[in-house]
């Protein structure tokens, strides 16, 4: 009879972490002092054993997402970083070693893209951005970010 109780006690405990531990929206803007939206990059919400995140839209809006688009993120306190805010502005002409049928290697001339970052370095990574946001429900977060010097 111990046995049964104890099964349905852990059974029950499973249910709860499972049931009990649901994702809340969370979306936002993000802009600049001047208030022109930032409109490249991705918003991400970070923990030491969590990340999800929401690209920026033309209006400078995102929706966070983990295991789908959308989908919300646990309760929790977050480092908040914005990665891959670049600009691509023209090409630059660089020589890259190829290999030749001799063996050797020739360079070649190719046009690579040029990126220009859309933000201060400090907003690309967690550990820098000083943007921490603790998710309790559903909730809205806007950011200021600096662009880049």
């Amino acid at each position: 009879m111990n046995q049964r109780f104890l099964g349905l006690v852990i059974l029950a405990v499973i249910f709860c972490a499972v049931g009990c531990s649901k994702n809340v929206k969370v979306s936002g803007k993000v802009t600049f002092p001047d208030g022109s939206p930032l409109t490249v990059g991705t918003v991400t919400f970070e923990t030491a054993s969590f990340a999800a995140s929401g690209a920026l839209n033309e209006n400078g809006t995102y929706v966070i997402g983990s295991l789908s688009q959308r989908d919300g993120l646990p309760p929790g306190t977050y480092q908040v970083y914005i990665a891959g805010a670049t600009y691509q502005g023209g090409t630059v002409n660089m020589n890259v070693p190829t290999p030749n049928a001799a063996g050797g290697q020739t360079k070649t001339s190719m046009a690579m893209p040029m990126f220009t970052p859309a933000v201060a370095t400090k907003y690309t990574r967690g550990e820098t951005s000083g943007i921490t946001c603790e998710v309790k429900k559903s909730m809205t977060f806007d950011f200021t970010v600096e662009p880049p010097l």
